[in-house]
């Protein structure tokens, strides 16, 4: 079975030449309208991505909604002793 590109090529060798440079310059535009097409999704991405917050800032916009008197009332050692806190395992205490 032949390739596409076998193919066209077979048929390029049939073809006249007025015709071959109709068919290179409708090739040259259709890659040129992709490579702009291509463009302007990245753009657009690019244009997209400012607006989302990054992990970070969520974060840190959540955890501004609770009062610091609630931030208070964690124990001091939570990250240290979480699987205690959590599970009831016993507590690190190094």
């Amino acid at each position: 079975m032949t390739s596409v590109r076998e193919k066209l090529i077979e048929e390029l060798d049939q073809t006249p030449d007025f015709v071959i440079q109709e068919v290179l310059d409708f090739l040259l535009f259709i890659k040129v309208r992709l490579k702009h097409r291509i463009r302007e999704d990245q753009t657009a991405d690019l244009q997209q991505a400012p607006s989302l917050p990054p992990f970070l800032q969520f974060v840190e916009e959540i955890s501004a909604q609770i009062p610091k008197e609630e931030w208070e009332k964690l124990p001091k050692d939570l990250s240290k002793n979480l699987e205690h806190y959590l599970y009831g395992s016993p507590r690190d205490e190094e």
